[in-house]
């Protein structure tokens, strides 16, 4: 007979695993919000992610949720993963877009209207390169085109006229770049680094989820 106090085996399996992504997810959002200035008297600040950032962190989990490439599990811990999955992708987010200014209004509309072609994919490999594809693009920019942009779109100033200041206030116009430390970018690409490693270790579900859709059609098929 069996123990009426004992767990399932699976279910436990199950939750043991949803809280390891998570641990996982909250390690990416401490160490993707630490930022290392080159400029000033801070040797680091921590940063959380913006308005910005937290909406598309929703908006990619319901996509990745409804394409079934984050899986979900019952309960309660599901309900906490799918916060986690939340907030770490706010936080990829935040790292991923430049500074505010134009241009991180353009790529904020580029990453939405992303999140509808990963939606709009027929299996879990292709919504997985379609948001591969959209976090290379933001990171191409992100960190090769916007330090390039402001290095080298500076004027002098010629005694009464100052070309300097004008021409820093049209570059932090279109992006208010704050130049950081090298050791910076390991950092953030530690973050991606974790993100990823919860997304795969959570990428086969429980054998007891996939063989539910197999038993709610038997059943369907019976009637």
């Amino acid at each position: 007979m069996a123990d009426p106090l004992a767990g399932d085996p699976a279910r436990d399996s199950q939750r043991r695993r949803a809280l390891g992504v998570c641990l996982l997810l909250a390690a990416a959002v401490l160490i993707g919000g630490l930022d290392l200035p080159a400029r000033g008297y801070e040797s680091f600040r921590y940063a959380m992610f913006g308005f910005t950032s937290g909406l598309l962190g929703i908006l990619y989990t319901f996509a990745l949720a409804s394409r079934e490439v984050v899986w979900r599990p019952a309960g309660w811990v599901g309900v906490l993963v799918l916060v986690y999955w939340a907030a770490a992708t706010a936080m990829m987010f935040r790292v991923l877009l430049p500074p505010p200014g134009l241009v991180q209004v353009g790529l904020a509309i580029v990453a939405a209207a992303g999140s509808g072609i990963i939606v709009s994919r027929r299996d879990r490999e292709g919504a997985v390169l379609a948001l591969g594809t959209v976090t290379v693009i933001l990171a191409v920019i992100r960190f090769a085109l916007v330090p390039v942009f402001w290095a080298r779109s500076g004027l002098p100033n010629w005694g009464p006229v100052r070309l300097g200041a004008s021409a820093d206030a049209v570059r932090d116009f279109f992006v208010a770049f704050a130049p950081e430390r090298p050791a910076s970018q390991a950092l953030h690409f530690l973050a991606l680094a974790l993100w990823v490693v919860a997304l795969w270790l959570q990428w086969e579900p429980p054998a007891a989820a996939a063989r539910e859709p197999d038993a709610r059609s038997l059943s369907t098929g019976g009637e």
